[in-house]
C-alpha cells in the first residue's frame, strides 16, 4: 500500500491535512477517538482513509501509515462498501444513525465481524467525508496470535500497558493472553498456555509453584464462579529449577465491556523487594483501574456554535433520558438547573471552551424527567481550517454516586480529623491556614480560630528559617510528598511530619515524638554502655588463663579468647578452619561431639577431653558449657575449658596413695584380725570358765577387755571401709536424695524408736553420685546426731538449698554440740571426741568426709557446746537438673 496525496500521518486531522479533507466532524472524530476504546476512522468524500486510531489499525492488522490514503475497499467487500455508502446517504437525509454489520478483511486474510456506527453531515452541508466507530466483540487471541506486534499492543492496552505480568481470560475462562513474565514467574511456557482452560492450568501447572497452593486455587476458582468483583492478594512463589523464589501481588477484575466482556483480567506484580526490605516503608497499594468503559457510559453529542444539540448517542439517551427526536435542536441550557441558567453558566462554559479550546466542569444537571444528577462535563470547541467555530463536542458522565460518596467522605473526614491522634492542618498556596484539627491546636498551643487565615510563617516565625520551611517549600515546588523529623525549640518538642502537596496547597500531618526520641537516645546511650561493657568483657576474657569459646549449632566456632591461641599454638585462621573438634585428639572427638549435641538439648554440659597443640602435645582439659540465647534468638553454647594437667597429676598421685592405703589397710586388717580373734576367743573362754571365780573387780576388768576388743574390731573394719571409698565405689548416676534418706530412716528405725527421735526431712534434690556411698553418708550423720543428742529425745532436720552450681545439704540436731576448736579434727581418722570412756570408733565422720570428697564436694560443721550441731556438705546436681 502507498498513501494517497490527501492522506495524513494518521493523527486525527493534523494541521497539515488539506482543507478539503477537513470538516465540522473532524474535531468530533479526534475527540471521540481519544475518548473511547473502539476503533475509529475517517473517510474522505471519495471513501479513502484520511485518519484512523490505533485500535482500528490493530484490528485490521495494518499500521496506521499503511491504511492512510487507501480506499475503504482494501478492508471491506464491494457489497459492504455499498452498504456503507447507503448508510452515509441515509444519514445525510435523516441524521438518524443505524448500526451497520460488516466484515473486515484483515491483513492476514481472516474476516472479523464488526458493527460500524457511521456519522455523516446533513445534506445541507458540503459533503467532505464521514466518521465511523467500529466495535468487534468476537475477536479472540488465537486470531491475534500470529498477527503483527501492533495487534498485540492493542490487546496489551487492555492489561494496563503490559507493565505487569498478565493473564487475559475470555468468558469461558480460556486463556486469551499470557505474557512472557507469566512464564518466568511461574516456571511455565506462556505460549503453550494460550487457548487452555485457566482452571486446568491452575491445577496442573500453577498451584505447585505457590505456597498455600490450595488457598491460591480456591480464591481464583471462587472469582471465576462469581466474576462480579475485583480482588487483590499476595502469593509466595517457591523457587524451583526453572523459576526464582519471589512474592507476587495478584490483582484481578471482571471484563465488563468490549470484545472480552464476561472474561477476567489478572495481573501479577513482583513485590519481592518490598517484602525483603526490613526498613522500607510499606508502599500504598495501587488502586485498580477499570477497563476501558463502554461508550454507553458517556453522553457524547455535538452542538452548533449557538449551543444547540445537533447529534445524540445512546449514552446520552441513557444518561439524560431524552430521545434523539426530542432533544435535537434544543439549547444546551435544557440540561442545567434553573439556578445555573439564571447565573449564565451554560453560556459561560461555551465561551470558555471557545476561548481555551476546551473546558471541564462538574455540577448538577437535569434529566428529561426533572431529576438531577451530578455530572462531569467536557466541552471541546470544533473549528475548521480557518479557525472558524463550527460547534462543540460535549462529553458527559454521570458521577452522582461518586459525588455522594465524596460528600459523605468529606463529612466523615471532618469528624475523623478531629478524632485522630495525629495533628493535621491545611495550608493554601499562599501558606495560609485553611483548617486545623483539635489535636494540632493542642500540640501547637494555638486555637483553630486564631490559626484560620493566618500565614504559617507569621504565626510561627521561628519556623521560617528552619527545616520546616525548607521541606514545605520543596514539597510545593516539586509537587512531591515529604516526610521528616525535626525539633521545634519554641515548643521544646520533636515532631514527625508528613506533608502532601497539591496545586492548591499543602496537607500536613504530624505527631509529637519527643518521648520516642528521648527513648531512642536512651537506647543509643545504653548501646554505647553495652559496647563498652562488651569491650571490657573481651578484655577480661583475653586476660584469663582458661579457654573461652562460643560454638553454634553447626559445631563451628563463633568466637574464642587469647588463651585458645596461646595454649594450642594455632593462629585464628587455623582455629576457625579446624573447628572445635579439630583441636581435640582423635580418640576423644566422637565423645565430645555427642556431648555438644546433648548440651544443646539439656542446656548444660561437662566433659573432659585432651587438646592437641600445634607442637603435638596433649593437654587434658575439662570443658564446662551452657546454652545461651543471642538477641537474634539463635541458640549457641558458651563454654570454659580449664587445663587440668595438675589436677590429673594430683589425681594420679592420689590414686597411687589410695592404692597404697588400701593395700596397707588390707594388710593391717588381715594381720590385726587374727591376734584380735585370739584375744577375743580367750576372753570368751575366761568368761565362760572362770566368771564365777572372779570377784566384782575381776568381772569389770573382763568386761573392759571384751569391750576393747569389740571396739578394736570396729576400728579395723572402719579403716578398711575408709580405704575402699575410691576403689570400691559404684559409678555416678542421678540419685533422688529423698529416697536415700527414706531408706536410711528404715535402717535406723529400731534405734530411732528406742531414743524417741523426731526426724524432719525437707524437700531434697536430685544429685549426681554413688547411691550406696550417699546412703552410708546419711546413715553416719543421722546415727551421729542421735548418739550425741544428750538427755533429751533427738530432734533432727535434713534440708537442702541451691548454691550456684551445687547443692548444700545439711543435717542439724539440738544435741550436746561441739567446741568450734574441734570442728576440723572431728573429720580425721580415729579422732572421736568421746574421750577414753566413749563408744565412738573415730572412723564415721572421716568416712563421711572421704565420701563427700569423692563426689567433688566439701563437708563442715557449725556448732558450739550445748547448742546442737549442723553438718553441711555439697553435692553436684544431676545432669538433667533444670535449675
Amino acid at each position: 500500500m502507498s498513501p494517497s496525496p490527501g492522506s495524513s500521518n494518521g493523527d486525527f486531522f493534523p494541521d497539515a491535512v488539506d482543507e478539503a479533507t477537513r470538516g465540522g466532524s473532524d474535531a468530533l472524530a479526534e475527540d471521540l477517538a481519544k475518548t473511547v476504546s473502539d476503533g475509529v476512522y475517517q473517510l474522505s468524500s471519495d471513501m479513502r482513509f484520511v485518519a484512523v486510531n490505533e485500535a482500528f489499525a490493530a484490528t485490521a492488522g495494518y499500521s496506521r501509515e499503511e491504511l492512510l490514503g487507501e480506499h475503504v475497499s482494501v478492508l471491506f467487500s464491494d457489497e459492504d462498501v455499498e452498504r456503507l455508502n447507503d448508510e452515509i446517504a441515509r444519514q445525510r437525509e435523516s441524521r438518524d444513525p443505524v448500526p451497520v454489520e460488516l466484515s473486515i478483511r484483515t491483513a492476514h486474510g481472516e474476516p472479523i465481524e464488526c458493527v460500524v456506527r457511521v456519522i455523516a453531515p446533513s445534506s445541507d452541508a458540503e459533503f467532505r467525508g464521514s466518521l465511523g466507530v467500529v466495535r468487534s466483540d468476537d475477536v479472540t487471541y488465537p486470531s491475534l496470535r500470529g498477527s503483527t506486534p501492533r495487534s498485540r499492543d492493542v490487546l496489551m492496552s487492555l492489561v494496563e500497558g503490559g507493565e505487569d505480568a498478565a493473564f487475559l481470560l475470555d468468558d469461558a475462562y480460556s486463556i486469551v493472553w499470557a505474557d512472557e513474565d507469566i512464564g518466568r514467574y511461574f516456571g511455565v511456557d506462556a505460549a503453550e498456555l494460550i487457548g487452555r482452560d485457566k482452571r486446568r492450568v491452575i491445577e496442573e501447572s500453577l498451584k505447585e509453584a505457590v505456597e498455600e497452593s490450595d488457598r491460591f486455587e480456591e480464591r481464583l476458582l471462587a472469582a471465576y464462579d462469581d466474576n462480579t468483583y475485583a480482588e487483590e492478594f499476595e502469593i509466595h512463589v517457591i523457587g524451583g529449577d526453572n523459576r526464582e523464589e519471589r512474592w507476587l501481588k495478584h490483582r484481578s477484575k471482571p471484563v465488563t465491556s468490549g470484545r472480552f466482556s464476561g472474561g477476567r483480567i489478572e495481573w501479577y506484580t513482583d513485590v519481592s523487594d518490598q517484602k525483603r526490605s526490613a526498613d522500607a516503608l510499606r508502599e500504598t497499594e495501587a488502586e485498580f483501574h477499570s477497563l476501558v468503559d463502554a461508550i454507553t457510559e458517556y453522553a457524547i453529542f455535538s452542538l452548533d456554535p449557538d449551543g444547540n444539540v445537533t447529534s445524540w448517542n445512546e449514552g446520552a439517551k441513557a444518561i439524560k433520558g431524552y430521545e434523539a427526536e426530542e432533544i435535537l435542536g434544543e439549547h444546551i441550557s435544557a440540561f442545567y438547573t434553573e439556578t445555573d441558567r439564571e447565573a449564565g453558566v451554560p453560556e459561560r462554559n461555551l465561551k470558555a471552551a471557545a476561548e481555551a479550546g476546551s473546558v471541564e466542569d462538574e455540577g448538577w444537571r437535569v434529566r428529561e424527567d426533572g431529576s438531577r444528577f451530578w455530572a462531569n462535563v467536557t466541552i471541546t470547541a470544533i473549528r475548521d481550517a480557518d479557525g472558524t467555530l463550527e460547534g462543540y463536542l460535549k462529553i458527559t458522565r454521570d458521577m452522582t454516586e461518586r459525588h455522594n460518596r465524596q460528600r459523605g467522605l468529606e463529612s466523615e473526614l471532618h469528624q475523623i480529623l478531629n478524632r485522630v491522634s495525629d495533628g493535621f492542618f491545611g495550608l493554601d498556596d499562599e501558606w495560609r491556614f485553611t483548617y486545623m484539627n483539635d489535636c494540632a491546636a493542642e500540640l501547637l498551643e494555638v486555637s483553630p480560630e486564631e490559626a484560620n487565615g493566618a500565614v504559617v510563617w507569621d504565626l510561627f516565625p521561628e519556623a521560617a528559617d528552619s527545616p520546616f520551611y525548607e521541606n514545605y517549600v520543596r514539597a510545593m515546588e516539586e509537587q512531591e510528598s515529604v516526610s521528616f523529623e525535626e525539633f521545634f525549640p519554641p515548643l521544646d518538642a520533636w515532631f514527625e511530619v508528613s506533608a502532601y502537596p497539591s496545586v492548591t496547597g499543602l496537607s500536613v500531618y504530624f505527631r509529637d515524638v519527643t518521648e520516642r526520641r528521648r527513648h531512642q537516645q536512651a537506647i543509643r546511650d545504653r548501646e554505647r554502655e553495652l559496647k563498652a561493657h562488651k569491650d571490657y568483657i573481651n578484655d577480661v576474657l583475653n586476660t584469663i588463663d582458661d579457654l573461652f569459646y562460643v560454638i553454634d549449632r553447626e559445631g563451628n566456632f563463633r568466637r574464642w579468647n587469647e588463651s585458645v591461641r596461646s595454649v594450642t599454638g594455632y593462629t585464628d585462621e587455623e582455629i576457625e578452619e579446624m573447628g572445635p573438634l579439630g583441636l581435640i585428639v582423635e580418640e576423644d572427638r566422637e565423645r565430645l561431639a555427642d556431648n555438644i549435641g546433648e548440651t544443646f538439648k539439656t542446656g548444660n554440659g561437662r566433659i573432659e577431653a585432651s587438646v592437641r597443640t600445634k607442637s603435638g602435645d596433649r593437654i587434658p582439659v575439662e570443658f564446662v558449657a551452657s546454652v545461651i540465647d543471642t538477641p537474634d534468638d539463635e541458640h549457641m553454647i558458651a563454654g570454659i575449658g580449664r587445663d587440668i594437667s595438675e589436677r590429673k597429676e594430683r589425681q594420679r598421685q592420689l590414686e597411687e596413695s589410695n592404692e597404697r592405703l588400701e593395700q596397707f589397710a588390707y594388710a593391717a586388717s588381715h594381720d590385726l584380725q587374727e591376734p584380735l580373734r585370739m584375744v577375743s576367743s580367750y576372753l570368751q573362754l575366761i568368761d565362760e570358765r572362770y566368771a564365777d571365780a572372779l570377784d566384782e573387780d575381776g568381772q569389770e576388768f573382763l568386761e573392759f577387755a571384751v569391750d576393747g576388743a569389740d571396739r578394736m574390731r570396729e576400728m579395723i573394719d572402719g579403716l578398711l571401709a575408709y580405704s575402699r571409698i575410691e576403689s570400691k565405689g559404684d559409678s555416678f548416676e542421678p540419685v533422688e536424695l529423698e529416697a536415700v534418706v527414706a531408706d536410711v530412716r528404715d535402717s535406723l528405725q529400731m534405734r530411732s524408736d528406742e531414743c524417741e527421735a523426731e526426724i524432719t526431712v525437707d524437700s531434697l534434690p536430685r544429685v549426681e553420685g554413688d547411691r550406696g556411698q550417699l546412703h552410708q553418708l546419711f546413715q553416719n550423720l543421722l546415727d551421729n546426731a542421735m548418739a550425741y543428742s544428750g538427755d533429751a529425745p533427738p530432734r533432727i532436720r535434713v534440708s537442702a538449698e541451691r548454691d550456684g552450681e551445687r547443692w548444700v545439704v545439711s543435717v542439724s540436731d539440738e544435741g550436746v554440740g561441739i567446741d568450734p576448736a574441734d570442728a576440723d579434727r572431728v573429720f580425721e581418722v580415729f579422732q572421736s571426741l568421746d574421750g577414753p570412756d566413749g563408744n565412738g570408733s573415730g572412723i564415721g565422720l572421716a568416712l563421711c568426709k572421704r565420701i563427700v570428697e569423692r563426689h567433688g564436694g566439701d563437708i563442715w560443721v557449725d556448732s558450739r557446746p550445748g547448742a546442737g550441731a549442723t553438718f553441711s556438705f555439697t553435692l553436684p546436681p544431676a545432669g538433667d537438673d533444670d535449675e
